[in-house]
């Protein structure tokens, strides 16, 4: 582990035959289980566009927003609104 920096814990479930398969690589490269799956998603982590990721996060929030005021079922294109209706009445 590298000293000073603040590293995060996350317990994780892996299939039987993940495991069996990542240990056999861990004892190929002479390390352990645990320094070797940090090692693949350090590598993973450093492949990533954390930007393009943080701009679908945002967007992905803003669809569920949008999504949650639509009634379900209906184009809004073809909804009337009362409130529209009301006022031009007036």
């Amino acid at each position: 582990m590298k000293i000073g920096l603040d590293y995060k814990r996350k317990l994780i479930d892996i299939s039987p035959s993940v495991f069996e398969t990542l240990s056999l690589e861990a004892q190929l490269r002479q390390t352990s289980l645990k320094r070797l799956i940090e090692s693949m998603l350090e590598e993973a982590a450093a492949e990533m566009d954390v930007e393009h990721i943080r701009l679908r996060s945002r967007n992905s929030g803003i669809r569920r927003l949008i999504g949650s005021a639509k009634p379900q079922g209906k184009d809004l294109s073809e909804m009337e609104d009362d409130r529209l209706q009301y006022l031009l009445s007036k």
